[in-house]
């Protein structure tokens, strides 16, 4: 009797099994609805006010899209600010921010702030002993208090770029395991006293002789960060194979057992130092990507996108310049924008204007797009914007129309509660 009830049983267990999946997919399904549905709701901000910037800079060009309707008006405890609440869209999107937020790098923020899960100012440097030297605009408990408010964690950077004749403080600290324990200390020391949800390491261009003890060091921060509940991002030199470019010096194998975030920064192909040309062509983006998901998680891959470009003089260093600043020459001198879609490498997407002998390169809202779908494709963790303010305003229309109702996400999510078949 017991036998022949036993199909039967098994029967009803494997359809009720898909029977709570079709439920959980319904939910799903429901939910994103309504997220689009409220996406026409502006949401409402407890706006801190930040302290005025020095001198007036012209009216920014940002235009504030419908946002999503996500965990806004409170103001999360730290515990929950790291557990549960990010990434809000399915995907991480994280921003740096320059050394002082003026109202074109806030009015940015405040108007992408539902979407965004992290920013990054640019703070923080180190000198030989270790110690944590700190930009003016540092500690901005205003900043920080606005971030939280909307639901953004707040994980500044700690940089090497130091002028071009001063010695990079960061090889003595690392072939000094006194100094590097001291570092450690006083970084974690730093996120504590301000409220900080962790902290962003950007050391580079390190010789590769020193892949073993920058290793130690990321290993050892993110173990003493985790035990405060604290946050580790690193940057890290876009690379095709261990070795490869710049980043030799940094084992992403072993760093992505370590670290939270792994943020590649995937541009600079042109850099201001060589000669003009795209800034991230798509198949070398796709390249890096491809690498990088064989030896880290996918869930911790950030793929840095470029919200500038360069402007070369004839055989000179570029200048750094963003959107608005290169759509004023466009518009004031009426050029002709052209678009690079791809060469004998594959897809890059990518404009380019020239005057006076000067040639521009400045990536499109189609190579963003292009990204994006990288970042889908591979099933990565997200972006890391290079870098908040002066950006074009089409950037986060192409985020909203392709991460905030990211199908990925609910699919994977249906696949944990699917039996194996």
């Amino acid at each position: 009797m017991i036998h022949r009830l036993l199909p039967t049983v098994r029967k009803a267990t494997l359809g009720l099994i898909y029977t709570s999946a079709l439920v959980v997919w319904v939910v799903l399904v429901a939910d994103t609805a309504g997220l689009a549905q409220r996406a026409a709701t502006p949401p409402r901000f407890p706006t801190p006010a930040l302290p005025a910037p020095t001198a007036t800079p012209r009216a920014p060009r940002v235009v504030v899209p419908p946002p999503a309707q996500v965990l806004q008006d409170i103001r999360p405890a730290p515990e929950q600010r790291l557990a549960g609440f990010h990434p809000k869209t399915g995907r991480y999107i994280a921003a740096w921010l320059p050394e002082s937020v003026d109202s074109v790098n806030r009015q940015s923020f405040e108007a992408n702030a539902d979407i965004l899960d992290e920013i990054s100012p640019f703070w923080y440097a180190t000198n030989t002993h270790g110690a944590i030297l700190r930009d003016g605009a540092a500690r901005d408990k205003t900043l920080v208090d606005l971030a939280h408010s909307k639901n953004v964690l707040v994980i500044p950077t700690i940089h090497n770029i130091v002028c071009g004749s001063c010695p990079d403080p960061v090889p003595s600290i690392l072939n000094n395991p006194d100094r590097r324990a001291q570092h450690i200390r006083n970084i974690v020391d730093e996120v504590l006293a301000n409220d900080y949800d962790g902290i962003d390491i950007d050391y580079e261009m390190l010789d590769s002789s020193l892949r073993d003890e920058y290793s130690a060091f990321i290993t050892e921060l993110a173990k003493a960060l985790h035990e405060q509940g604290k946050q580790l991002t690193i940057a890290v030199h876009a690379k095709t194979s261990d070795y490869g470019g710049l980043g030799g010096f940094q084992d992403w194998a072993v760093l992505g057992q370590a670290v939270d975030r792994l943020r590649i920064m995937t541009y600079d192909f042109h850099w201001r130092g060589g000669g003009p040309g795209p800034v991230a062509p798509i198949y070398w983006v796709r390249q890096v990507a491809d690498y990088a998901k064989t030896v880290v998680d996918p869930a911790k891959v950030v793929i840095g996108v470029p919200f500038y470009g360069y402007n070369w003089p004839p055989g000179g260093t570029a200048l750094a310049q963003t959107w608005d600043a290169i759509d004023d020459l466009i518009q004031s001198r009426g050029l002709t924008v052209n678009l690079a879609e791809s060469d004998a490498n594959g897809p890059i997407q990518e404009n380019w204007i020239t005057y006076n002998g000067r040639r521009v390169w400045f990536a499109t809202s189609r190579s963003l797009e292009a990204k994006l779908e990288l970042v889908q494709q591979f099933d990565l963790a997200g972006i890391a914007i290079w870098r908040l303010g002066g950006e074009d305003p089409q950037n986060w229309e192409v985020i909203r129309n392709k991460l905030v109702e990211d199908p990925f996400e609910s699919q994977r999510m249906v696949n944990q509660v699917l039996p194996q078949h």
